[in-house]
């Protein structure tokens, strides 16, 4: 009996003990996770490290942030590895990547994490096995020469959004997504001592070049540190706006090309104490459609010079300094996902598709002699200091760092000339419920962004056409003078089916003569890419922005509205018209807007390879998808001529190019292994 006593004893000593555990959990004083890199007050840079055995203890060894942008949404999935593979090779240790929010919140309330290129975690993981660390600037704005700077179109559906400010509409969209994205980011903080590689956050970009609003930036500060962020935080900012885009407890950094020592020279007026970091140190340049193949900000940059100047900053140079090479591969804008530029004093410029950027990797990943130049300068940089730690391992500090052997570029493929063999009409087109969403407007056009469709988020890219079916009963069958008051971008008009007048994309209001007796009008606008950096970002919208007239007078009130963004990727199989044998007399598309379709075999014996979609002048302007992918816009007035395909986008078998082609059009299309991207 006495055994049992003292047996019912102790398990309800273990019950009380297990029940005080439990309601005891929710009071226990929270992990505190130190952040990986310390900074101390002679400019060094130090890395936190933690014995695998017992994690109180911990020891700092001297490191550098030797790091390359590489922006996961600009290339396919498959070809993750392969980039950071190349990068690793080159002798970097940390990976940089913007987060666009327009990609993972297409639509409000739509988050999009789980697949494809929006599968941020596996980007992250993969980071992480190939033993580098990671720098993510989650920011709302990103800039990127990204379609309005990564911000989510639906924004502008509020008349009075200020967008990169503490406008309560603004605050709030951007908390919830946050919600959403900052606890998948701490989960993967290197100070995790798991799967985690993150060893910096940027808190938002370039701010200083926009504002100067410390209320806005202590808000995005104070998110980071609610959803778990504690890993060291980051400004970076142009040489002449530190001030204006940093808060006093966050390392400032800066961003810049060439002219080294006066740059630098900048931050540590500003931060006498802290470690340099160039966050940015631009490696090329972007190009504007209708400009010139650019190869630096202000100049052209050959890898020479680029090389001269990088000894100067990582050899010759007696500060201690940490570089992230912007680009280092710079990828694709596929889709419509390229922005634009437009200051109050110069007219809107559009980017190009590609976003080669003239950068170490080229647009298809493989080595250009940017990239030599960058070994070359790390190799020795190594052997000057051995004493710094560099992989997320310990080996390399143990027993010395050794550049890994470089993998081989991709196989390129030229395929040929290839036929096109249908076509779909206009009216095809905007029959098609693949390609095509309808509305209807009763008071006047709306911007792309204000109409009632994606789940009343708006339309985000591609097209929009706006039709009146009975314009006779406002003209009265006379001829007339239509003035189309604000628009944006480019604009086709077509009265009775026939095109009449076409604008460019630089003109933001026009009017044109419409014939005695049209029934009906069409008015065809293309968003080119909304703006990604400058004053304007918050007049992005897109469409018919305000009134249409005739004859100044009558306003235009009911329009059918169809929206093709092309999200279902292109038209089925069936109801293609045959090419006609014998050439019209004329390639000109009087009567709108065509899709045209090309095929082409790659047998089970042949190599699939990298290849590039070469449009002959006979094209204009248009889109262009590779098995119902978007490969991107094209225009014949360069510099970029020809479009990037990934051999992942091939199969064995039949093949198919859809054009939707604006303007004019060819009898059939090249595809070549060379990129054409320095062409007018």
């Amino acid at each position: 009996m006495a055994y049992h006593r003292r047996y019912f004893v102790m398990c309800s000593y273990l019950t009380i003990l297990c029940i005080s555990i439990y309601f005891l959990k929710d009071f226990a004083s929270p992990v505190v996770y130190l952040p990986t890199l310390v900074l101390d007050n002679e400019r060094h840079l130090f890395i936190r490290l933690f014995n695998n055995k017992n994690r109180s203890l911990e020891h700092l060894l001297p490191f550098r942030i030797l790091s390359g942008s590489l922006h996961y949404f600009r290339v396919l999935p498959q070809s993750w590895s392969d980039r950071i593979k190349k990068m690793k090779a080159a002798g970097l240790n940390t990976i940089e990547t913007y987060v666009p929010w327009n990609l993972h919140e297409p639509q409000r309330g739509n988050y999009q994490f789980g697949e494809g290129l929006t599968d941020l975690v596996s980007f992250l993981k993969l980071i992480h096995e190939h033993e580098m660390f990671t720098i993510i600037r989650p920011s709302g704005y990103i800039c990127a020469e990204w379609d309005w700077g990564g911000l989510p179109s639906w924004l502008l559906r509020d008349e009075t959004m200020r967008v990169r400010s503490i406008h309560p509409g603004f605050l709030e969209a951007l908390q919830n997504y946050y919600s959403r994205l900052l606890p998948i980011l701490a989960e993967y903080q290197y100070n995790r001592h798991g799967a985690g590689s993150i060893i910096a956050f940027q808190i938002e970009n370039e701010y200083g070049s926009y504002g100067n609003d410390a209320n806005y930036l202590e808000a995005l500060h104070e998110m980071y540190i609610k959803y778990g962020l504690n890993e060291i935080l980051l400004t970076s900012d142009g040489p002449k706006y530190l001030s204006a885009g940093s808060l006093d407890d966050v390392w400032a950094t800066v961003n810049f090309q060439r002219k080294a020592t006066e740059n630098i020279e900048y931050l540590r007026r500003f931060r006498p104490k802290h470690h340099i970091m160039i966050t940015e140190y631009w490696t090329g340049w972007f190009d504007y459609w209708a400009g010139k193949h650019q190869t630096g900000s202000r100049m052209p940059y050959d890898a020479k010079a680029f090389e001269a100047d990088l000894e100067g900053i990582l050899l010759l140079s007696e500060e201690e300094i940490s570089i992230n090479f912007y680009m280092f591969f710079g990828g694709t804008n596929f889709g419509f996902t390229s922005g634009a530029h437009h200051f109050p004093s110069r007219q809107y410029k559009p980017l190009v598709t590609s976003y080669d950027y003239d950068a170490p990797l080229n647009e298809a990943g493989d080595p250009t002699p940017k990239y030599y130049a960058i070994r070359r300068v790390l190799e020795k940089f190594y052997s000057k200091h051995p004493e710094l730690y560099v992989l997320n391992n310990d080996r390399s500090h143990k027993y010395g760092h050794s550049l890994p052997t470089i993998p081989p570029s991709s196989t390129k493929t030229s395929y040929g000339t290839i036929q096109i063999s249908g076509y779909k009409t206009f009216e095809q087109i905007l029959a098609d419920d693949l390609l095509t969403v309808t509305t209807k407007l009763t008071n006047g056009p709306k911007s792309m962004e204000q109409l009632s469709v994606n789940n009343k988020s708006g339309a985000s890219q591609g097209f929009i056409l706006y039709t009146v079916k009975d314009i006779l009963s406002l003209t009265k069958g006379l001829a007339c003078q239509v003035n189309v008051t604000a628009v944006a971008d480019n604009a086709v008009v077509l009265a009775n089916g026939q095109a009449i007048f076409q604008s460019l994309p630089s003109i933001n209001q026009f009017q044109f003569d419409l014939p005695a007796k049209a029934e009906n009008l069409s008015i065809l606008v293309e968003n080119m890419g909304r703006i990604n950096f400058g004053p304007m970002l918050d007049r992005s919208r897109k469409g018919l922005l305000d009134k249409v007239l005739i004859n100044g007078k009558i306003e235009i009130k009911e329009w059918i509205v169809h929206v093709l963004e092309f999200r279902q990727g292109t038209s089925n199989i069936n109801g293609w018209k045959p090419m006609q044998t014998t050439p019209d007399a004329t390639n000109i598309l009087q009567n709108g807007p065509r899709l045209f379709l090309a095929t082409f075999p790659i047998d089970n014996q042949q190599l699939i390879g990298d290849t590039n979609l070469n449009l002959d002048f006979d094209w204009s302007k248009g889109v262009a998808f590779c098995n119902g992918f978007n490969l991107g816009r094209y225009w014949n007035v360069g510099p970029q001529r020809t479009l990037y395909i990934p051999a992942q986008l091939l199969v064995k078998g039949v093949n198919q190019i859809q054009i939707f082609e604006l303007y004019t059009y060819g009898s059939n299309l090249t595809l070549v292994d060379t990129p054409l991207l320095n062409q007018g």
